[in-house]
Parts: C-alpha cells; structure tokens; sequence
C-alpha cells in the first residue's frame, strides 16, 4: 500500500503505521526491512507533502537514524542487491537528508530532557491517535482521552 500510485491516504496512514510500529516493536520490523525500504524510499520525494513527511518519518524510524546515526543503513546498504542509481540516491538522500533530520531530532530530544525526554512528541502522539481512530465511529463518548 505505500507505493506510489495507490491512494494518497492509504499510503500516508501506512508509512505513518510503519513509524509506529518501528518505535514500539523493532524487532518485528527488522527482518523485514528489505521489503519496506524500497517503497518508503520511493515516497520520500513524494510531491503530495502529508506522504513525503509521513514517509521522511518512517524512513528515519526504519533505520532508527536518532539512535543509530548509519549502523542499519550501512548494514543495510551492504546486504542488498539494489540498481546502481536506486542504492547511489538512498545513499545520498541518507547523507544529505536523513542524518540532517536525526541530528535535529537528537537536539529536540536533548532540549526536552535528554534521553526520555517529557514522552512521546507531538507528532507520535497524534500518529497513535491516528492509528487507533481508523474505523471508529466517533459517538463524542472520549473513549481515546
């Protein structure tokens, strides 16, 4: 459902699945990290921004780039057969891009505290919301608060 060329929010809420799931169970996602990275790659030059930033956040999350900086991804890099232009622009997009974003992540993380930090940000919090929303009917009985 991520790649392009299905629905727009199917996709957003997939990628913004994938970052969930990589934050609350890594374990389960790493063996199957060949099969994601390639189409959240492909939505992180997304022209629709809700899916580029969805797909930005699940890449970093894939990778665990916060907390990793390039371990996974060189591990990564190494272990697949990927075309030449696809492995050379996942190694740009990475250093130009990713490692940007992780390093700003780290620094708002260190600001809220350091390791720990005040929970879950913002954004986490509302992908969560999110998540368990789809399907529900809202009856204004604030189940979710």
């Amino acid at each position: 459902m991520i790649q392009p060329g299905n629905s727009v929010d199917t996709r957003r809420l997939a990628l913004v699945v994938v970052r969930t799931i990589c934050r609350h169970h890594m374990e389960l996602v790493r063996p199957h990290l060949p099969l994601l990275a390639t189409p959240v790659f492909a939505s992180v030059r997304d022209p629709v921004i809700p899916v580029k930033l969805a797909a930005e956040a699940a890449f970093m999350a894939l990778f665990n780039v916060v907390d990793d900086e390039s371990k996974v991804f060189d591990k990564y890099i190494a272990s697949q057969e990927l075309p030449v232009n696809q492995k050379r622009g996942m190694q740009d997009y990475f250093k130009r891009i990713a490692l940007r974003l992780a390093n700003t992540a780290r620094e708002r993380k260190e600001a809220e505290g350091g390791q720990g930090g005040l929970g879950l940000s913002n954004d986490e919090v509302d992908d969560e919301r999110e998540i368990w929303s789809v399907g529900r009917v809202d009856l204004g009985e604030g189940a979710f608060d």
